[in-house]
């Protein structure tokens, strides 16, 4: 599956929504968090994501290139989670998620964060 230019979430209203903590859900698995709302989307896929890796932590723009891309990477892998359970239930939802960790981690640490959250948030809907 793509992550194509439809799944990428940004509505500056939409963002703002959820950068202000009313009526979302929070879950957080080292070294990703992730906020997300059930929100109506002008898109026809389930899921917009934003992905977000402080600058105030990784100064260099290549460091967050690259933890942005190994995010993305991995919830292209595991979205049908997501996809197949939100589309039964015909729900949509924006989702943010966030790199919370002091240091870039390996690959399969994102990975696995990734896939957690990922099935947390498939079990609350």
């Amino acid at each position: 599956m793509r992550f194509t230019k439809d799944e990428r979430l940004c509505s500056k209203k939409i963002i703002g929504e959820l950068f202000s903590g009313k009526e979302v859900h929070k879950t957080s698995q080292f070294p990703v968090m992730a906020v997300w709302k059930a929100i109506e989307l002008p898109s026809k896929y389930p899921v917009q994501v934003l992905f977000s890796i402080p600058k105030k932590k990784f100064k260099r723009a290549h460091d967050r290139n690259r933890l942005k891309r190994q995010l993305k990477e991995s919830y292209r892998l595991k979205k049908y989670i997501l996809y197949d359970i939100l589309s039964a239930k015909r729900l949509q939802f924006a989702i943010v998620m966030v790199y919370i960790a002091q240091e870039k981690l390996p690959y399969t640490t994102i990975d696995n964060a990734c896939n957690t959250i990922l099935k947390k948030i498939a079990e609350s809907v």
